[in-house]
């Protein structure tokens, strides 16, 4: 009978550890999918010397300092080869020669935690490369770039506000990297932004910010839906936001304004911006067009940023009625 019981207890210990090795061998797998090998090495700071076609070549970041890029990473496969040190592999691989430690449950720690530091929404899954208009997406991680935070404060967006809703895509064109301000779409594309720039990748589509509210505001395209969270006296209470991206998309809106009770337009102050708003207010009866209160001004950018004073006041306390703003009762304060 203790036989048996011995026995019994060496199998489900056996067992045990069968599992775990599966569940790590399965979780080891599921990393070196998940995550570009290219991105995990710009979050590290390692940047390729040059690109050609899927081959990303560096400077070998596990030898001694070389002159001549030895380092490949084949970005379609995800695996790196060293040719100075004849060896190649996965992510993990290359990983644990980086963090010096043939723990792969730690480097997998250490690489989750690579990726989650750098990515404001950890929902959103790494962009894998792709092309879009001649441009090969390489990834993307948190806004830190310190010319796009620069091009960010020139639109008179806080970083903090910036980083809330986009992210930094970089990417290859023509052999070059570059870096831009990216806004999602519900189709999983981006809106492009920054510095003397503006493209978008695809596939291009409407913007959904969907908290379940009873109401909805409208904005033509997303740096003017920033610009609205930087005017606390703008902001409607209990609302859902859509950004249209292209005036083109106007089509698209039905579907998503059926079961609102009322509709905030933040358009251009155009000819476009004004038939469309007359468009949205045959389709849906209960629309406010708030493009009145800034009239003068292009859009709620041009007003943000054009504008040589600010509302100094707190967002929890700036909900305004639903036939819109009033001016604020608080001291004004320069636009930074």
């Amino acid at each position: 009978m203790e036989r048996k019981e011995r026995k019994e207890r060496a199998e489900r210990g056996t067992n045990e550890r069968l599992r775990v090795k599966k569940k790590k061998n399965m979780n080891a797998k599921h990393i070196n999918q998940q995550y570009s090998l290219v991105e995990f090495l710009t979050v590290k700071g390692f940047q390729p010397v040059s690109i050609k076609g899927s081959d990303y070549w560096y400077r070998s970041m596990i030898r001694e300092t070389e002159q001549t890029a030895s380092f490949k990473v084949d970005s379609g496969k995800n695996l790196w080869y060293d040719h100075g040190m004849g060896k190649g592999g996965t992510l993990i691989d290359l990983a644990c020669l980086l963090f010096q430690t043939d723990d792969v449950k730690r480097v997998m720690r250490e690489i989750k935690s690579s990726f989650f530091s750098f990515h404001p929404h950890p929902t959103n899954k790494p962009i894998s490369a792709r092309k879009s208009k001649g441009l090969r997406v390489i990834g993307n991680h948190e806004l830190r770039d310190p010319k796009l935070m620069e091009y960010l404060q020139s639109r008179g967006i806080a970083p903090e506000v910036g980083s809330q809703f986009c992210t930094e895509l970089y990417y290859e064109n023509k052999g070059r990297l570059f870096r831009s301000i990216a806004f999602e779409n519900v189709s999983q594309g981006y809106e492009l932004s920054g510095p003397g720039f503006k493209s978008s990748l695809a596939p291009k589509d409407i913007s959904f910010l969907d908290n379940g509210r009873a109401k909805l505001s409208v904005f033509e395209g997303f740096m003017d839906f920033l610009s609205y969270q930087m005017l606390p006296v703008f902001h409607v209470a209990d609302s859902d936001y859509l950004i249209l991206n292209s005036l083109s998309f106007l089509s698209r809106t039905p579907a998503y304004i059926a079961r609102y009770e009322r509709l905030f337009l933040f358009l251009d102050n155009d000819k476009a911006g004004m038939k469309a708003a007359s468009q949205l207010r045959v389709r849906h009866p209960q629309v406010i067009d708030m493009s009145v209160f800034y009239s003068g001004h292009k859009d709620l950018n041009d007003f943000l940023t054009q504008t040589p004073i600010a509302y100094e006041q707190r967002a929890s306390d700036s909900t305004i009625p639903e036939t819109g703003p009033k001016a604020s009762t608080r001291p004004f304060r320069p636009v930074q």
